[in-house]
């Protein structure tokens, strides 16, 4: 090893040192996409991935741990306030309906986009899923393929989920 050290100039060696510095970067938190695995953007997709766990596990108190007092959604659409519905209402009747209706949840997060802006986070993530339901005294298994966007803002020290859900 000593010899190796002693035919390899100094100069070759701090230059393989650099080029190892740099060419071990922040990485990416999704390859495909090229979203850089910096501080900030692994502390928002942590909360995506706590989130997925949580719905896996049925575990509605983790996220309400996730979620922001401001949560708001529009109830998918725009043209209307009817339809819409703040923590409250998330409380009562969405999570309450996970742990009522649903018996077994799994399903597979690809995430698309991340930016984050000032105290606003936006993900873009695709998801498919299998969840066996129980409407109506009967069970049955429902497949889904889609795209979401889910909104964090800063609260408390981290991330919460402000909407998409």
């Amino acid at each position: 090893m000593v010899r190796f050290f002693a035919r390899v100039g100094r100069g070759a060696l701090l230059m393989a040192l650099a080029l190892g510095v740099v060419a071990c970067g922040p990485g990416y938190l999704d390859k495909a996409e090229k979203i850089p695995a910096t501080e900030e953007n692994k502390a928002v997709f942590a909360v995506l991935q706590k989130y997925h766990k949580a719905m896996e596990d049925q575990d509605s108190a983790g996220l309400k741990e996730l979620i922001s007092a401001r949560y708001h959604e529009n109830g998918g659409t725009t043209h209307t306030d009817e339809d819409d519905y703040g923590i409250d209402k998330l409380h009562a009747a969405v999570l309450g309906k996970l742990r009522d209706n649903v018996k077994r949840l799994q399903f597979r997060i690809r995430l698309v986009d991340l930016s984050i802006k000032d105290e606003k986070a936006l993900v873009d993530y695709e998801y498919h899923g299998r969840v066996l339901l129980t409407e109506g005294g009967r069970d049955a298994f429902h497949t889904w393929n889609d795209f979401n966007r889910m909104v964090l803002i800063r609260e408390d020290g981290g991330w919460k989920i402000s909407s998409g859900l």
